[in-house]
């Protein structure tokens, strides 16, 4: 899965995190740990994103690429408990 695809967009379109936050009426802290991967986005703030920075959910398989992040995270955390 490839994070760093939302960071690349974001980027390309020459947005700041702050921007990009202000846009989703989130903290820029909060941003910052979607495009790290800390928490899971929304659907319908990835729909939001994609409004945004003209793409398509499906394009950049963003849907598939953070249920698998968020299905890995949580099975890590049950195995290490």
């Amino acid at each position: 899965m490839n994070i760093q695809r939302i960071r690349d967009l974001r980027e390309d379109s020459d947005y700041t995190q702050e921007y990009i936050a202000k846009l989703l009426n989130v903290n820029q802290r909060t941003y910052s740990r979607y495009e790290n991967g800390e928490h899971a986005i929304p659907l319908t703030i990835l729909s939001f994103l994609a409004d945004i920075q003209k793409t398509h959910i499906s394009e950049s398989t963003l849907i598939w690429g953070f249920f698998i992040h968020n299905l890995l995270q949580r099975m890590s955390t049950l195995i290490y408990c």
